[in-house]
Parts: C-alpha cells; sequence; structure tokens
C-alpha cells in the first residue's frame, strides 16, 4: 500500500532522536497493506525501520513493542525495537496522534511460492514452534479479533450490500459454514499465536530464516490452528502439497511436541484457518477490490476450505505424517 501518514525529514529526525538516533535519509517503504513504513538511514550508517500504525491505537501498539521485546529477547528472530532513550524500557511515540516504533533494519527477501523448498517449510514450522515456546509468561494477551463469532458479524454486515449472486452465493456459504460449527470442536486457547505468518512476514538470506515480522495479528490462541494457518499460507500453491506440510510440521516438532489433544484438533484447526482467511478476504479485499492498494483474492482460501473438506481429517493427518 502506499504511505497514509507522511513523514518528513525534519519530522523523523525529531522522533529519531528521542530514539537516541541520528537521521541522514528517509524513504517510504511500499510493503504490507496496514500500517505506514519508512526505511532510515543513520549518520552512522546503521539502517532502521519506522513503522506508524495507521488503526493500532497506542496501547496496542505498546502491548506489541513490548511482546517482541519479550521474544526477541528469548531467542525469536524477530527485530527488537529500539526503546526511548529518555524512557528506559518504553518503545512508542507519536506522529501526528499516531503511534510509531524504530526497528533495526534486518536485510533479507520475502520467497515466493515457487522457491518455498522442504528445508524453508522445515525452518518456518521451527521459528513458530520458538514464537509459542517463546510466550510464555506473557501477560494480558488479547483474545482473536477472527473468533467465529466476529466472522459471522462481518459476513451479516455484508446483509444490505449489493452483491454480485456469486459473491452473495459465497458469502450464504460461508455463513452457513460458520453456523455449523461445533463449539465442543473449538481448538482451545494456549498462548501467544502470530497468527498471519504468510510468506510476506518472513525474510530470508538464501535458505536461512532472518526475520519474522508482522506481529500485528499476535493474540491469545491455539497453537494448532496457528501452525494451520502456516501450513495453508507456506504449502499450498494450486493444490495442498501434503509433502511440504508435512516437514513444516516435522520442523514444528523439532521445536515443540504436539500433545495427542493437539492433534485430535488439528483437522478442525485448519478447516477454521481457511474460513478464518476466507471471510476477512471478502469483507476486507473483495469489496474494495478497484480502490487501489494490495487486492487479496478470497478464491484462494475458498479453494483451501474446500481442499480440506474434500480431503477429509484421517487422510490429513496421515499426509502430515501425525495418524
Amino acid at each position: 500500500m502506499g504511505v497514509l501518514t507522511e513523514l518528513s525529514l525534519e519530522d523523523a529526525g525529531g522522533l529519531c532522536e528521542r530514539w537516541g538516533v541520528a537521521l541522514r535519509t528517509l524513504a517510504p517503504v511500499a510493503a504490507g497493506s496496514v500500517n505506514s513504513s519508512f526505511a532510515l538511514d543513520g549518520t552512522d550508517g546503521a539502517r532502521w525501520f519506522l513503522r506508524v500504525y495507521e488503526e493500532q491505537g497506542v496501547d496496542g501498539a505498546r502491548r506489541e513493542a513490548a511482546m517482541l521485546a519479550h521474544l526477541a529477547a528469548r531467542g525469536v528472530p524477530t527485530p527488537f525495537p529500539r526503546a526511548l532513550r529518555d524512557v528506559p524500557g518504553t518503545y512508542v511515540q507519536l506522529h501526528r496522534d499516531k503511534p510509531a516504533v524504530l526497528f533495526p533494519w534486518v536485510p533479507g527477501t520475502m520467497a515466493c511460492q515457487r522457491s518455498v523448498t522442504a528445508g524453508r517449510a522445515f525452518a518456518v514450522g521451527q521459528a513458530l514452534a520458538r514464537v509459542h515456546r517463546a510466550g510464555e509468561g506473557l501477560v494480558g494477551l488479547q483474545p482473536s479479533r477472527f473468533g467465529p463469532e466476529a466472522l459471522r458479524l462481518r459476513l451479516e454486515a455484508l446483509r444490505g450490500v449489493d452483491l454480485t449472486r456469486e459473491l452473495r452465493g459465497v458469502v450464504d456459504g460461508l455463513l452457513a459454514r460458520i453456523e455449523a460449527l461445533d463449539p465442543r470442536t473449538t481448538p482451545r486457547d494456549q498462548g501467544l499465536i502470530h497468527g498471519d505468518l504468510f510468506r510476506d512476514n518472513v525474510l530470508w538470506e538464501g535458505d536461512a530464516l532472518t526475520a519474522l515480522l508482522d506481529f500485528e495479528s499476535a493474540s491469545l490462541g491455539s497453537f494448532v490452528f496457528d501452525l494451520l494457518v502456516t501450513v495453508l499460507a507456506w504449502c499450498y500453491g494450486d493444490a495442498l502439497d501434503l509433502a511440504l506440510a508435512r516437514r513444516m510440521v516435522e520442523g514444528y516438532r523439532a521445536e515443540r511436541a504436539l500433545s495427542a489433544r493437539e492433534v485430535a484438533e488439528l483437522p478442525e484447526a485448519a478447516r477454521r484457518a481457511a474460513l478464518r482467511f476466507t471471510v476477512t478476504r471478502v469483507t476486507d479485499f473483495e469489496l474494495r477490490r478497484g480502490a487501489g492498494g494490495v487486492y487479496k483474492d478470497y478464491r484462494r482460501f475458498l479453494g483451501r476450505l474446500q481442499a480440506l473438506e474434500a480431503l477429509g481429517s484421517p487422510r490429513l493427518l496421515e499426509g502430515l505424517g501425525l495418524s
């Protein structure tokens, strides 16, 4: 997306002074779909990444920055936010009444679907497990904004919207799936989940994973739900690649064991993961189509949901090496 909040070199210099950074250059970064981002060069040659939160309030930005500091200190490959020079342990300041946080620049590139190898799938699974383990001890985690009731309300809000016949059928089908969910099969909340570990939220140098990014959807949630969000993001091209998915699960299990209960919850977690992203792509992207910015096609996740339904739980668990 484009930068929504303008930032001059002079304004950025004033912000950076409180972070103890002398600024030389500033350039907008056309990445992400929610926040405004900038690449900064310091006079000492160090490079920085500045995020201005467009939707997250100050309290939310503070929680996220503290969480990232907690994770980075425990070995999760994610940038450690820069603390204010005059207020140790504080990471957030305001620019035009919006929270801003400074991070060290992490070199690397994002993986396209064709470049997702078995080795990379294993590394992503392992890194996600480290997030789940490192999140222990965090307090005040917020529940997900994308639970079944929240998804239902998103779709119900489209009742009075003029939709194409095709899209109306999709919305009605998604509502029916949500209504059919059995609360008894809901994967239980366990701790911190990333919630959005897609390919554009991981950086690589060669086959080495250098950083996990964008924890804005992080919340209290189910670990197997988070694992299957990641599997469906990385291991699905035109179809679900069970060989890649198995390697990702193996990477996860190399760092953190899955309990028998988690394995039993996994197929339902997979369906709920696909449902969550199908709904949000309809409500957040399909209805804004043609308005500029990043477009994310809901059909990609509707296809995942249909593939999981066709595959069935026993074959999914077998393909992942869990039966």
